[in-house]
């Protein structure tokens, strides 16, 4: 039976203390933030919505969603646009979510044996914007949950 080399292509986000990887599809762009639109009576991990392509994309943290303090967003500020997808299709609100970095984002690619489920953290509080901890060539890495995002900015609707 020949073995299957088949690699996947993947963006690694450095955030303050996790390391979180996605397809490399679902990134529509890096950008700098710019103006942010708050809102009244939201979650701490909603940070507002910025100015994108000309549209209004919700503008998420990571940190503040697994409750953590986060810093203030300023003009050197990153964030990454997704293709907020979701379970059914384009996301009703927005086709776009964007999740706020600290670090200069990678695209790796990872064969199906280099990456392995980390049993030792599946123990741990779950986190919402997580989907699975995995470990990679022995690194703690977590798969980022755009459909998990999607229906958390869905929610703040209803």
């Amino acid at each position: 039976m020949a073995e299957d080399k088949q690699l996947l292509k993947c963006v690694i986000l450095t955030l303050r203390k996790d390391n979180v990887i996605l397809p490399n599809a679902l990134v529509a762009e890096i950008v700098s933030v710019k103006d942010i639109e708050g809102s009244d009576n939201t979650p701490e991990w909603y940070l507002g919505k910025m100015q994108w392509r000309g549209s209004e994309v919700p503008l998420l943290s990571f940190e503040a969603a697994g409750g953590e303090k986060i810093s203030k967003v300023n003009l050197n500020t990153q964030a990454v646009v997704l293709y907020g997808v979701g379970k059914d299709g384009i996301a009703a609100e927005s086709p776009y979510i964007a999740l706020v970095m600290s670090g200069v984002p990678h695209v790796s690619h990872f064969s199906r044996e280099q990456i392995k489920s980390d049993d030792e953290e599946a123990e741990t509080e779950a986190h919402p914007m997580v989907a699975q901890k995995v470990r990679i060539n022995g690194a703690s890495v977590s798969i980022l949950d755009v459909d998990a995002m999607v229906d958390m900015v869905s929610g703040l609707a209803a």
